[in-house]
């Protein structure tokens, strides 16, 4: 298909604009795209609430229009909604009565439980809204074909992966660990990764903000250390998806796309050429792929992002008031802690007895490591090294999980706990040896 200037003017404006929106911090320290979440979120001032209660009561009243009357428009919407999803989706609406009712077991009554889920769910709900619709401006811009044609002779021998994987790791790092999530989703249903390169892309590359680190080096009180936590997590992101790619669970991924077609060796071959011959190439791939940007594509991908929150708010606040009452409620964190002092002593960390806990609650919620050690008086190096294998260890089921269950990506929740542990055993000696390094 011949290209024309305006193809290569318009790749060029819209990879420009979604670069900016998602990349580059401009506001406050902050990608627009996150200030713009966090100004939606501070307009709708304690209303914003009301986001996830109308989200997830509709939600269960779809499942009833669509699961019980089979009305073809709802029937359609949850096709894929298995059981155990429709349980969730019921569970939810019934806990966010009992909680706007004041009614119901203590946990839901508890600040630390029932008062904390709402507002993490329009956090998680605003964020993926707003980047979730702005990811048009990456998807259909041209500029991750043009990315990934220039580093796939890089991708490919580092992480077993196509190029499209450099996107989706900033794209996390910018705005938040679901909106990563939904980006392997749209490349997996687009033929851009097999199984194994979708499962081993959303739980390498699915990462916290920038700007939420922030708030975990705030929490654990290292304010001062919050560019060395952001370089490091970044660095060792990409040094343990070099070695988890290549371990089971990933490994044992099939090569095969969302359409049941077979990888052939040929297809994860980069071609060769000269640098100026692959700088052309992409930027051909880039201006062809612009055409797709549409005002219908623009408004249809708002309407995938309200879709894809819906669902994973859904399934997303029974398990925050499950695993937050397991936290405050019961010894079993605590319990699961004490193997790990002996180790984390030898690793020579500080305060070891005090900080063991942390290294296992993260799988919960990416900010409760930060908050067991607040106020504890732990030496700097421990802090650092917390908040930072926090980031790393990814898998967190009050967004990153969930979502990840939640996304049409073939990954299952015994794979996502594997993965937890095997992120953890490399996470910890790696972040205890760049604690050492910093201090």
């Amino acid at each position: 298909m011949e290209r024309r200037q305006t193809d290569y003017f318009r790749f060029t404006l819209l990879s420009v604009l979604g670069i900016v929106l998602f990349f580059v911090p401009v506001i406050g320290g902050s990608a627009p795209i996150v200030w713009a979440s966090g100004q939606f979120k501070a307009l709708l001032g304690r209303w914003v609430v009301l986001l996830p209660v109308l989200s997830c009561l509709s939600l269960a009243v779809f499942v009833v229009l669509g699961k019980g009357l089979r009305l073809e428009p709802f029937r359609k919407y949850l096709q894929r909604e298995g059981p155990v999803k429709v349980g969730f989706f019921f569970s939810t609406a019934l806990l966010i009565v009992l909680i706007l009712l004041g009614v119901g077991p203590a946990p839901l009554q508890d600040p630390n439980v029932g008062g904390k889920v709402l507002e993490l769910a329009s956090t998680v709900m605003t964020t993926i809204i707003l980047a979730g619709w702005g990811v048009v401006f990456i998807l259909k811009s041209g500029v991750v074909e043009f990315v990934s044609i220039l580093v796939e002779p890089v991708m490919r021998p580092l992480f077993r992966l196509p190029g499209e994987a450099a996107v989706n790791c900033l794209s996390s790092f910018v705005s938040s660990a679901s909106v990563g999530v939904y980006f392997t989703e749209q490349y997996y249903l687009s033929k851009s990764y097999t199984q194994r390169e979708a499962c081993s892309v959303i739980v390498s590359f699915s990462v916290i903000s920038v700007g939420y680190m922030g708030v975990l080096v705030s929490m654990a009180g290292i304010e001062g250390m919050y560019s060395q936590v952001i370089l490091w997590s970044f660095i060792l992101v990409l040094v343990m998806a070099m070695i988890c790619v290549r371990i089971p669970p990933l490994s044992l991924k099939p090569e095969i796309y969302a359409d049941g077609t077979p990888q052939t060796p040929a297809m994860r071959r980069p071609e060769k050429m000269t640098f100026s011959q692959r700088w052309r190439k992409a930027l051909d791939a880039g201006a062809e792929k612009s055409r797709e940007f549409t005002w219908k594509a623009f408004w249809g991908s708002l309407v995938s992002a309200l879709c894809f929150a819906q669902k994973i708010i859904g399934v997303m606040i029974t398990c925050v008031v499950l695993v937050l009452t397991l936290v405050h409620y019961t010894p079993l964190f605590q319990w699961l802690g004490k193997p790990i002092a002996p180790i984390l002593a030898l690793l020579g960390l500080p305060d070891a007895a005090k900080i063991a806990p942390s290294v296992l609650i993260g799988i919960v919620e990416v900010s409760l490591p930060s908050i067991s050690i607040a106020g504890q008086g732990v030496a700097p190096q421990s802090a650092f090294f917390v908040v930072l294998l926090s980031v790393i260890q990814i898998i967190f089921f009050t967004e990153a999980g969930n979502a990840m269950l939640g996304s049409q990506v073939p990954i299952r929740l015994k794979d996502l706990l594997l993965t937890f542990v095997v992120r953890t055993a490399l996470g910890i000696p790696l972040a205890a040896l760049v604690s050492h390094l910093v201090f």
